[in-house]
């Protein structure tokens, strides 16, 4: 992870990402920029966050580990979003495990330093407010979805999501998880894609063969 400390910086990545529609101008005066690379971690599982991010670039994946052992994927962030407002509400203590999937950049305010300013600021309850209403009816849609549309339609937009130079690797395990079928059903699906020259298999996982095919498929999600 790099820091970044230029008030300049921050407050151009301020400026563009949205952060004024959210956060108080005072609130660049502790701020900090936080980048991490593709696949590294922004927050382990378990870990009591000590920031509350400002995702003002990128795209992550969420994950969580069940008392039996299985990690399951359980949802994507994608720019703008916030990261640590459950823990600044004191909601939840501790974060499920949060992994870049491209290059993120996040602005940083220091939790305990910014905890007591933001929950006494009426304008930002009011656009958090709004911000988790969003959240829960995006998750509702998701939900519905995975029993609504045919694995195909819900892999193709799945694949759109999480590809990353034109290469799908995504584990099988999280994949048929997260997308509510069995890991034999998720096989099965993808070997199809290969078949019909969507997909070719590769050392390192999928290669997107045909984009408009894909897509077709993605748009009946």
């Amino acid at each position: 992870m790099e820091r970044i400390t230029s008030p300049d910086l921050i407050r151009n990545t301020a400026e563009y990402s949205g952060f004024f529609d959210y956060l108080p101008y005072d609130a660049l005066s502790y701020a900090q920029l936080h980048r991490f690379d593709a696949n590294e971690f922004i927050l382990s599982e378990g870990q009591i966050p000590d920031y509350f991010y400002l995702v003002a670039e990128g795209q992550a994946k969420a994950y969580l580990t069940h008392s039996n052992g299985k990690v399951s994927l359980v949802n994507f962030l994608y720019a703008p979003c916030f990261i640590g407002e459950m823990e600044l509400l004191n909601a939840q203590q501790k974060a499920v495990a949060l992994q870049a999937m491209i290059p993120v950049t996040c602005i940083a305010l220091p939790m305990q330093q910014c905890r007591k300013s933001l929950l006494q600021n009426p304008v930002f309850l009011r656009e958090l407010c709004i911000y988790l209403s969003k959240k829960a009816d995006r998750n509702s849609r998701i939900y519905t979805h995975n029993i609504a549309y045919p694995l195909e339609n819900r892999l193709a937009r799945f694949i759109q999501i999480t590809v990353h130079n034109e290469i799908y690797s995504e584990r099988h395990t999280e994949a048929s998880e997260y997308l509510g079928v069995t890991y034999r059903h998720l096989l099965y699906v993808i070997a199809s894609f290969v078949q019909r020259g969507i997909l070719q298999k590769t050392n390192f996982g999928y290669k997107i063969i045909n984009h408009e095919a894909l897509k077709q498929l993605a748009s009946q999600n």
